[in-house]
């Protein structure tokens, strides 16, 4: 099944003035890419497109099916819950603990705030160290920390794709095996995983295709 798919898709670069373009771009229920790229600003540009964080000049961006708006910023919700994105440049509400941060998407989608976290979340909240620091603001937690916060938030969503930019900024080498672990759960859901990390060892240990971004033009092979 085809969980996302861009046809005839440009973005622009607006850092470099330049486009990043496809004519036919694919992930399947079960793929596991690492992305080859000629140019780092490029890389974080796909996956920011995939995540729906930048709009596109030109094409269309199916997921499972739909047609995105991108219009409507309130269109996209529905979709953007479905798509973890663990990168250096996703952030968290400062306004909010850490704990409302990791619920705020089921509070909007259930429409509830009599919510608590599910098992899931609490061991990777445990194991990662930070369960403690729920009631922490982001601000009074260290980068690394935080990196994982964000991580934690991203995995737990009931999401159909999750995108992962350079790990190794956020995990060091103690939590190494333990996110494999996590990585290993997720990947038995059949989770499409698009990532990107300067470890060999990461991309040698999960990746299944390469998806090659060349002179600003976006392949799979």
């Amino acid at each position: 099944m085809y969980i996302t798919e861009l046809i005839n898709y440009r973005i622009n670069n607006l850092d470099e003035n330049k486009v990043l373009s496809t004519d036919h771009f694919i992930l399947s229920t079960g793929d596991i890419c690492s992305i080859e790229s000629d140019s780092a600003d490029n890389t974080r540009l796909l996956l920011r497109a995939l995540a729906t964080l930048s709009t596109p000049i030109s094409g269309q961006y199916r997921f499972m099916g739909e047609v995105l708006n991108f219009a409507d910023y309130r269109r996209l919700l529905p979709f953007k819950k479905k798509i973890g994105y663990i990168g250096p440049d996703a952030a968290m509400l400062s306004n909010r603990t850490i704990l409302e941060n990791l619920l705020l998407n089921r509070y909007y989608f259930e429409n509830s705030l009599a919510i608590s976290l599910d098992d899931w979340a609490e061991t990777l909240c445990g194991t990662f160290n930070i369960a403690e620091k729920l009631d922490f603001r982001p601000a009074d937690l260290s980068r690394a920390e935080l990196g994982i916060a964000i991580m934690i938030r991203e995995m737990i969503k009931p999401a159909e794709l999750l995108l992962i930019d350079r790990p190794e900024s956020f995990i060091d080498d103690s939590q190494h095996s333990a996110f494999t672990d996590c990585m290993n759960t997720i990947l038995k859901r059949r989770v499409p995983v698009v990532m990107h990390s300067n470890n060999n060892n990461f991309i040698n240990r999960f990746s299944e295709k390469i998806i090659l971004i060349k002179q600003d033009a976006v392949t799979v092979s």
